[in-house]
């Protein structure tokens, strides 16, 4: 496994206390039980970023005093609400969890926060091995954006989520965009100094880690056995689905954040409608209004996993919706309240089918074959969880209380057959929110194939128990059964372990390093010419550059501006303002074409930055940028290893050659 430095050890701790310990002041002012107050830590800091964040707008800097001062006002809120409203609810004995039967369990908890501790251990020995050093670049579509925003928020201390239009989308006033994930990891990096790619890749290592953290709490709060809630952290960091998948490909960071904070969110949902009080009660909403920040698609999802447990909650039981529908309803509107930046935001962005279509390539057959076998693009299944998977199925009746949880990520499994399998409106529409994304209903479904499995290891550890006494190796269930359980866990999880290859670690680990190497996006050459070029540029100059290369990321990694802070993928072209349109189809006309040499001058463009690697490897040059070499308003100042860097220098107007390509946009394919 490649070596931390002391450096990078302490950017880690350093995320790690940003992420927890924010939100954990909140948590335990507002009496949160002690798991559900640690879940719930991460997401309820999240949510104090998208309320105090959009305050950018009216002129308050986003700092890491900004994130304490925002927090210690609403643990001050819980605090007052929790003696003052809550006083006597908070003085008298703490009630049973209805439902669950679940009592105070030391030993138990202490297994299972040893095993969040081991799982968390394997999941961020995957990402390390994946991306081998703490400032690699990734070099897929959606690291560009997440690193240019990171920096955009450190350089200007702006968190409004409409202020990221500066990136990529500067003639877009409706632009909206969530922006936690950033704002978070621009605190980081104003306490470490850390670069951006350090700053994405030190939260990847917290990921499987949180994730772990919120299944199991969540498993525990909702009657659970210690050997479940315990067994099901370790299986959820082997499955390649989520959250390796999340984090080689795109990598989708607000997206897998919000998703690992998802049990959380629906442990603390319960907790509350269990004992309703008004200083929790506000913690639930302020955690809805981090998702929101997050990714509002993960917000519709954690909806959707409230249906079924509502449902399991309350059936046959009208007393307790009586008194728990009006407790959702307070919770709702005060998350509506407190989150309506956010939410309107979403509704004004609408679905995205219409902009996004990933085509079926599969029959529903196939589609459900790799669900079950966990083969969703790789080259031969998981079969050792698919077989825990096998054995959680063919039980699944001992999970009764469960089975809104199972239900919930059953959704989700459909909702990848359905991406998968079918290109048809209905479908399309339904699936807009996930992007039309198979990838992202995986990941989401398999919150619920790790449940399953885990059951799986159980039910095989329980039966090895069976067949030891029945053979009397073992005696009577005793005082030492739970023991002799917890035993026969270890030897079930050390084969898996062994027949898995270490729990998929090299396999999972190899998936998260396609998207490390050098190149093809931006090889460690096109860096050369990057800090060259800003050796060039001036404080105000702006770079001419190609959307479907790595060139957006010379803002995130040496401060240049960039026309296109992002990828533009050409079916879009015809989306971009009418500026940048000019631009790709015509910049190499500045000689002979006025309306590009006004456009030079709008936004101080002083620079072309031309390179050979592309995004992905069928793009092409755009229009504007091709066969430059002939244009004389143009100075080539370096070259080198496929680079080109010119310098604007105009010269007078002139007519264009006879035979020269045309102009405007007009010249658009």
């Amino acid at each position: 496994m490649p070596a931390l430095s002391l450096a990078d050890v302490w950017l880690v701790i350093v995320y790690l206390a940003v992420t927890f310990l924010p939100g954990l002041l909140i948590t335990l002012s507002a009496g949160l039980r002690r798991w559900t107050a640690v879940a719930l830590a991460p997401l309820v800091g999240y949510g104090v970023t998208a309320l105090v964040g959009p305050l950018s707008s009216v002129g308050l800097r986003w700092t890491p005093l900004t994130l304490l001062g925002g927090s210690v006002a609403m643990a001050a809120i819980c605090l007052v609400l929790r003696v003052l409203v809550d006083r006597r609810r908070f003085l008298a004995r703490a009630a049973v969890r209805a439902g669950t039967g679940v009592a105070r369990d030391r030993r138990g908890d202490a297994t299972i926060a040893g095993a969040v501790v081991l799982a968390s251990g394997i999941g961020a020995a995957v990402v390390l091995i994946g991306i081998g050093r703490l400032d690699a670049i990734h070099q897929d579509w959606d690291a560009i954006f997440h690193a240019n925003a990171i920096r955009f928020i450190l350089d200007t201390g702006n968190t409004d989520p409409g202020a990221l239009r500066a990136i990529n989308n500067y003639e877009d006033p409706a632009f909206f965009y969530p922006n936690a994930y950033h704002a978070v990891a621009a605190v980081v990096g104003t306490l470490t100094g850390a670069n951006v790619p350090e700053l994405m890749n030190s939260q990847m290592l917290l990921v499987p880690g949180t994730t772990a953290l919120g299944l199991a709490a969540l498993l525990r709060g909702h009657g659970a056995r210690v050997a479940l809630a315990a067994t099901t952290p370790v299986l959820l960091v082997a499955f390649t689905g989520f959250a390796t998948d999340m984090l080689f490909r795109g990598p989708l960071l607000p997206f897998v954040t919000a998703l690992a904070l998802l049990p959380a969110f629906l442990l603390g949902l319960g907790d509350v409608l269990d004992r309703p009080r008004f200083a929790p009660g506000l913690v639930v909403a302020l955690t809805a209004v981090g998702l929101l920040g997050l990714h509002p698609s993960i917000a519709l999802t954690a909806a959707i996993f409230a249906v079924p447990m509502l449902l399991q909650r309350w059936a046959g039981r009208l007393r307790r919706v009586l008194v728990e529908a009006p407790v959702l309803l307070v919770i709702a509107a005060m998350s509506g309240l407190l989150g309506l930046r956010f939410a309107l935001g979403a509704l004004k962005v609408g679905g995205t089918a219409n902009l996004v279509d990933w085509k079926a390539n599969q029959t529903p057959g196939q589609a459900v074959g790799d669900l079950l076998m966990l083969n969703h693009e790789r080259a031969a299944p998981q079969f050792w969880l698919a077989a825990l998977l096998v054995v959680g199925l063919l039980t699944v009746a001992r999970l009764r209380p469960l089975w809104w949880w199972l239900v919930g990520a059953t959704v989700f499994g459909a909702g990848f057959v359905a991406t998968s399998a079918y290109d048809l409106p209905w479908t399309e529409t339904v699936t807009g929110p996930w992007w039309n994304d198979p990838w992202r209903f995986v990941a989401i479904a398999v919150l619920g194939l790790a449940v399953l499995a885990a059951h799986g290891a159980v039910v095989l550890a329980e039966a090895a128990l069976g067949l030891a006494r029945r053979q009397r190796l073992l005696g009577r269930p005793g005082l030492a059964g739970r023991v002799w359980l917890g035993a026969a866990m270890v030897a079930v999880l050390a084969v898996f372990g062994l027949a898995s290859n270490g729990f998929y670690v090299p396999a999972n680990a190899k998936r998260m390093a396609l998207n490390f190497q050098d190149g093809p996006t931006l090889p460690a050459t096109e860096r050369v010419a990057m800090a060259a070029l800003a050796r060039m540029a001036g404080p105000g100059d702006r770079i001419m550059n190609d959307p479907l290369d790595g060139s957006p990321w010379m803002y995130s990694l040496y401060g240049l501006h960039p026309m296109y802070g992002h990828i533009i993928a050409p079916l879009q072209f015809g989306r971009a303002g009418p500026d940048q349109q000019e631009l790709i189809y015509s910049f190499r006309c500045l000689d002979s074409d006025q309306s590009v040499r006004d456009l030079i001058a709008k936004y101080g463009i002083r620079y072309v930055f031309v390179n050979d690697t592309y995004v992905r490897k069928y793009f092409k040059r755009i229009p504007g940028l091709l066969n430059l070499s002939p244009v004389k308003s143009l100075q080539l100042v370096y070259s080198r290893d496929g680079t080109n860097i010119y310098r604007i220098q105009l010269v007078p107007l002139r007519t264009p050659p006879a035979g020269a390509p045309a102009c405007g946009r007009r010249a658009a394919p």
